[in-house]
């Protein structure tokens, strides 16, 4: 469980500010011992790195261990929001903390850095906190372990009475923690750390309708956050269907403008994936145009948006006059992670071309439309 933990934690991104009038996150590092896991040497730097779209790390700040101790005074660009970065550096992990305005002094082993406890501003105090509700159920089956040990032949514990008792003691422990967990979320739900562990640690565990009770009781003061909209997200893919709200995606266009559904919100939207390199959706391609063209005339009431999943910006942007698609109103969108865009699954799109139809609040209303069927029910809606 708590490693699982920290591997979840690794992958995280995105966070909001505690304060604009501060500009710097002084990380303070110490260590009870420098000396490698591998090794003879000991820890001569750490290394700090933020988390990009794909949740890979990417260098952003360094600093050089003196004695057993360094600090990093790292500046923060403007509206930076709080955010998970890994401390790197040793041989045997990362270190997973909240760079946030303030100080922040951590304490780990350079041997095992996943251990390390990060403290000093708001995210990370509270992450401590809610760290220490899952060392409890680890601390309890230990305990029930020992205490079996003690007062049961080795026999016994591996008999069948006898695993079914750290069976019964183990659930009971989990499903403790994880109402403890749920209850401390819901507390201090006015916190980015709140949407993040619900949709990392508690999502999978609950089904949707209790997941999206969970999304509606967030605090409004976190409406349009990162870590909200990824909670969002990942709940409402657990329920796409005709009439449901599809995630919010986030589509970067050509000049390096991020667009989401909810930007076309009062307008019907044909949501259309596609890639240059794909046969079908170039022989589909022909009655998106023919489309376009019938649906001008109301061109205020519906969009076309087509996503790309090239992973190359030359083959997708050279393909959009090729195709005849360089058409005014027409949104061309990509994050150019092909197969691995967010965007695709969130949206379970697993082969193209696919099409989601949009009703203007947002809801779906037909998918994988096609040809001149794709035509006339999007005709027929915009009553024409």
């Amino acid at each position: 469980m708590l490693q699982k933990l920290s591997f979840i934690l690794l992958a995280c991104f995105g966070c909001t500010s505690l304060s604009q009038a501060q500009e710097t996150c002084i990380i303070e590092g110490t260590f009870s011992n420098t000396k490698l896991c591998h090794g003879d040497a000991h820890i001569q730097k750490v290394y700090l790195n933020r988390m990009n779209e794909m949740e890979l790390p990417i260098l952003v700040d360094s600093a050089t261990v003196n004695g057993n101790s360094f600090v990093i005074r790292h500046q923060l660009k403007d509206g930076h929001q709080s955010e998970i970065y890994l401390l790197t550096g040793f041989d045997n992990g990362n270190t997973a903390f909240f760079v946030e305005p303030g100080t922040v002094k951590i304490h780990m082993d350079a041997a095992y850095p996943t251990g390390a406890h990060a403290t000093g501003t708001p995210t990370n105090d509270l992450y401590e906190a809610y760290k220490r509700i899952g060392e409890q159920c680890t601390r309890i089956q230990m305990d029930s372990l020992r205490q079996f040990s003690q007062i049961h032949p080795v026999a016994w514990i591996d008999s069948k009475e006898g695993i079914a008792s750290r069976t019964r003691i183990g659930g009971e422990a989990k499903f403790k923690t994880h109402l403890a967990r749920m209850r401390f979320l819901l507390e201090h739900n006015d916190s980015p750390l709140s949407p993040l562990m619900m949709q990392k640690e508690l999502l999978y565990t609950i089904s949707f309708d209790e997941a999206n009770r969970l999304r509606q009781s967030m605090n409004p003061a976190l409406d349009g956050h990162p870590y909200e909209e990824a909670f969002s997200n990942a709940v409402l893919a657990k329920n796409i269907g005709i009439g449901s709200e599809l995630p919010n995606i986030t589509m970067p266009t050509a000049d390096n403008k991020k667009l989401t559904l909810k930007d076309f919100r009062g307008k019907y939207v044909l949501l259309d994936f596609w890639a240059s390199w794909c046969g079908p959706c170039r022989r589909e391609i022909p009655f998106v145009i023919k489309l376009y063209n019938e649906t001008r005339s109301v061109k205020d009431k519906f969009v076309i948006v087509s996503f790309s999943l090239d992973n190359k910006k030359k083959a997708w942007t050279d393909a959009i006059p090729t195709m005849g698609m360089n058409l005014p109103d027409w949104v061309h969108v990509s994050d150019l992670y092909g197969w691995n865009s967010p965007a695709a699954r969130d949206l379970g799109v697993s082969a193209i071309p696919k099409t989601f139809l949009l009703d203007p609040e947002g809801k779906l209303i037909a998918i994988d439309l096609r040809g001149d069927h794709m035509i006339q029910k999007v005709k027929e809606l915009l009553g024409l």
